[in-house]
């Protein structure tokens, strides 16, 4: 296969995104990469808002570009591979490893934000502080142990902050979203109670399908009528049997429908964000 056009002009990315087996250069590597990026965010702090704009408008063109272009572009067979390329394909995973970086840096800002807002109101002692404090010791608990425990191995680590961190991850954080989701069940309760009320014929179909679909899924539902023979004609009236037609023949169109309808939706807008069609906070406060 002759080698594609342009592939080795973007070698390069795969080299600064390759893993460095050096601890020296690893963490020399950490240093440069975060004076490199202090240095940009500050340099990028002194444009003008007209600037600060039409950069962001022609990142955000570049990067739906880019991947739009690997997607659509034309491709041979590469037997080394056994796929098909073209020649943006190879720089595709050092990409993909970049905006998993960007991804852990924005999470690191939600962390920072976090703090900040959880931090004024601590020091200020208004209303809530000790939730505040909950969640810088849960925080710091959480980042503690579990670097610790994933940093190096479990004899270093000790069986001590292993357990720590089990009680903390299983013991505690798992028990607190079990007991969330739980509450949220009254509100669904409610909720229900609220769209069940029969006052149209619509609500009378949605209180009807639903009474079938419920009926069906639960012992006794199905005692109700365990009575109709399974094999004979009449059978399909069998509790279990109307709340999966309901479900596969009624529902599941709808459902398909309605996915269809909000990808639509999801794709237009995703249309909008990379012409930059879309005015959100950063675009209205620019002039």
């Amino acid at each position: 296969m002759p080698e594609l056009p342009l592939a080795g002009m973007f070698s390069w990315l795969t080299a600064l995104f390759s893993p460095l087996d050096k601890p020296g250069w690893f963490w020399l590597a950490i240093v440069v990469s975060t004076l490199l990026f202090l240095g940009v965010m500050l340099a990028l702090h002194q444009l003008s808002p007209a600037a600060k704009k039409w950069l962001t408008i022609v990142c955000t063109f570049l990067a739906g570009l880019y991947f739009a272009l690997e997607f659509f572009w034309p491709t041979t067979y590469d037997a080394a591979l056994d796929k098909r390329v073209n020649f943006i394909t190879p720089t595709l995973e050092p990409v993909t490893t970049f905006v998993a970086i960007v991804g852990a840096w924005t999470f690191g800002l939600g962390i920072i934000s976090l703090a900040l807002v959880h931090g004024k109101r601590l020091f200020r002692r208004a209303s809530g502080w000790h939730h505040s404090l909950a969640f810088f010791l849960a925080l710091i608990a959480m980042l503690a142990f579990g670097f610790w425990t994933k940093a190096g191995s479990s004899e270093t680590a000790g069986p001590a902050a292993q357990a720590v961190y089990t009680t903390l991850f299983r013991g505690v954080m798992i028990n607190l979203e079990a007991t969330m989701f739980a509450l949220l069940a009254f509100y669904i309760a409610s909720a229900a109670y609220r769209a069940f009320r029969v006052r149209t014929a619509e609500a009378a179909v949605l209180m009807i399908a639903a009474f079938v679909v419920m009926l069906g899924f639960v012992n006794f539902g199905v005692a109700m009528t365990a009575g109709i023979p399974k094999d004979s004609w009449w059978a399909f009236f069998r509790m279990e049997n109307l709340s999966f037609w309901t479900l596969g023949w009624l529902n599941m169109p709808a459902y398909r429908a309605v996915t269809l309808g909000v990808e639509v939706g999801a794709l237009a807008m995703a249309m909008r964000i990379w012409l930059s069609l879309e005015r959100g906070a950063f675009f209205s406060q620019e002039k």
